[in-house]
């Protein structure tokens, strides 16, 4: 068996830091607690990155606050969201950061060929920003859920607090690049796309291939200590945009997968469970144990969705099924909680676990992009926290196994590539 932290080296750079500045947010009010909370602390610099942010109370306090910081002590403040999905309500609750020219709208590049450049659903089909982390000083929220009210209460899902400059500083630097490639969000031009003309998606392309291959950074020195030297664990970045050819979270599931011992037990979760071919054929021929969590219907975002958004947590089960009938070594668990829906995501196995915004779905390996770190800890506490937290997502699911290993599995090609 090869240990992750020498599969992972050769993926992606590593962070190293401090198990005890690892904190697992435990619950919905908590991420939304956090959020305010470091929102108002906030000195010098700030960088938040989302599909979306919603409209409630807490959603303006965190603007508010970020807004005052600005005001107060000259922060340094850039948000990216979805170019289409960001701006369904108009947003106006960016309006004070918009006029500071501090918000970023990022645009699948796929569009630019068809020149769509309504806001709505439509434009969100082939590809949005779904990358989500929320940074304030040194303390960075790596997570998937979004920054809106319906992520702060009955929703499952996950939320690492870090503090750590080295981590931060990377972080910075790349949504610093990311941005560049984004549009200003000038609402009296929204209707042209930021990659009309070739210039701007060849230097996407190609700062995207050298900015996640596994080479030192040159632009900024601040980067090559990338932490403490005693740290006890372990940070590896991995991105996902399928436009610039970069599958670093599709590759990190191949190799642990792939050379895994049947000693070996993994638990991967997704509130939107498609994998795509390459992924099913991880499952299919590793030689590990692996369980996975998805929501029951009642527990998808999608339950009661009005016209054929109603279909898809049945969509989402037949492709459990698929996955059962064609992977012996799977096991798959059910979400089900009273008024809960489910939004967890990520990877855990032993002292591992992988966590972010990538569903490890279709969708998020050909067409989102996505941000998701891979942690490997010596630290026995931080240990104990991982396994504590899978064990509290196991404790609310079902197997179901055994009713759909007696399934027919159904083909759905064409709407699985919208899932």
């Amino acid at each position: 068996m090869i240990g992750p932290k020498r599969l992972l080296n050769g993926l992606s750079r590593q962070i190293k830091v401090y198990g005890s500045n690892v904190n697992i947010l435990k619950t919905p009010t908590e991420f939304r607690d956090t959020l305010l909370k470091l929102s108002s602390e906030v000195k010098e610099r700030s960088r938040i990155s989302t599909l979306y942010i919603g409209t409630g109370d807490t959603e303006h306090g965190v603007v508010n606050n970020l807004v005052s910081s600005v005001k107060k002590h000259g922060c340094d403040v850039s948000l990216m969201i979805d170019r289409y999905r960001g701006t369904r309500d108009g947003g106006i609750i960016l309006k004070d950061l918009r006029r500071m020219g501090l918000v970023h709208l990022y645009q699948a590049p796929y569009w630019s060929r068809v020149r769509y450049n309504k806001p709505g659903i439509i434009g969100e089909l082939l590809g949005v920003h779904h990358m989500k982390y929320y940074l304030f000083d040194d303390n960075v929220i790596i997570s998937g859920a979004n920054m809106s009210d319906i992520y702060f209460d009955k929703r499952q899902d996950r939320y690492f607090l870090i503090k750590s400059k080295q981590l931060a500083d990377y972080i910075c630097f790349f949504h610093s690049l990311h941005s560049t490639c984004a549009k200003v969000w000038d609402v009296g031009n929204y209707g042209r796309s930021h990659w009309l003309g070739k210039g701007n998606l060849n230097i996407a392309s190609t700062t995207a291939g050298n900015f996640t291959c596994n080479t030192s950074i040159e632009k900024d020195t601040t980067l090559r200590d990338l932490g403490p030297s005693d740290g006890d664990t372990f940070i590896y970045p991995i991105f996902q945009m399928p436009c610039f050819s970069v599958h670093q979270i599709d590759e990190a599931l191949d190799l642990l997968l792939n050379t895994a011992d049947s000693n070996q037990n993994f638990t991967l979760s997704s509130g939107y469970f498609n994998p795509s071919k390459r992924l099913l054929d991880s499952l299919k021929h590793t030689k590990a144990q692996v369980d996975i969590i998805i929501p029951s219907n009642e527990a998808n975002g999608f339950y009661k969705g009005a016209s054929l958004k109603g279909l898809v947590p049945d969509m989402y089960n037949l492709s459990a099924m698929r996955t059962l009938q064609k992977c012996p070594n799977v096991n798959i668990f059910q979400y089900s909680r009273d008024d809960w829906s489910y939004h967890a995501k990520g990877l855990w196995s032993n002292n591992l676990t992988i966590l972010g915004s990538s569903n490890f779905n279709q969708r998020s390996s050909s067409r989102d992009t996505e941000f998701s770190v891979a942690i490997v800890t010596d630290n026995d506490e931080l240990k104990d926290s991982l396994l504590a937290e899978r064990d509290s997502l196991r404790l609310h699911s079902g197997d179901l196994q055994k009713c759909y290993r007696s399934i027919s599995a159904v083909g759905f090609p064409i709407m699985s590539q919208f899932l």
